[in-house]
């Protein structure tokens, strides 16, 4: 009689996210996954067939689970497009509950990774991005539609302009930097000068 599967792959896929988010993959030894999937090697190996094959599952897990999660509860079921918008923004300035500094997003952590190099990796990455970028378009889209935004914006290149300030912001909370609520009111205010600045400061992550 074959020996019962100890954990499903979901399960197995969030420890895995957990702990190459926190400590980024190129510090995740084969033992930290050991130790973390509580599954010796070749079991690793057997279930998920490479190393570059797990990170690049667990990406699309955590697309799935972080990034697909948050933005459908900060935009797209909202009722404020730029509010949205800005929440979705210091979304990620809060750090995890146990730690001091806020974790930043695994796309941008896994994308200056060795493991980019490998193209299952960079595919789920570049589709965890193009996810982000898509969901900022449509929010402004709907600003255009309720008056927040300029009806002739470019919204393409607006919703391209905000990624990369997002991605420098996930960047600066990882590393500690200081200020960055501040940053952000100076960003939106160049974005939508016509709107006021929402007074929430936090909200959790997940």
């Amino acid at each position: 009689m074959a020996r019962p599967v100890k954990f499903d792959d979901t399960y197995l896929l969030d420890r895995a996210t957990e702990l190459l988010w926190r400590e980024g993959c190129d510090a995740v030894t084969i033992r930290d996954l050991e130790a973390a999937l509580d599954l010796r090697a070749p079991s690793i190996y057997r279930r998920f067939h490479s190393r570059d094959e797990l990170i690049a599952r667990s990406v699309d897990r955590y697309v799935e689970r972080v990034v697909c999660g948050r933005i459908r509860r900060l935009l797209d079921d909202g009722d404020d497009p730029v509010d949205g918008l800005r929440r979705f923004f210091t979304s990620v300035l809060t750090p995890m509950a146990g730690e001091s500094r806020p974790r930043g997003c695994l796309l941008t952590v896994t994308a200056g990774q060795t493991a980019f190099a490998d193209d299952r990796v960079r595919a789920a990455v570049t589709a965890g991005l193009d996810s982000v970028e898509q969901a900022f378009r449509r929010q402004l889209t709907r600003a255009q539609g309720s008056g927040q935004l300029s009806s002739d914006a470019d919204v393409h290149a607006m919703a391209t302009s905000l990624l990369l300030a997002f991605e420098g912001l996930l960047v600066l909370a990882r590393s500690g930097h200081s200020g960055l609520h501040t940053s952000v009111d100076a960003l939106f205010a160049a974005h939508f000068p016509t709107t006021p600045r929402s007074p929430e400061r936090t909200t959790s992550h997940g």
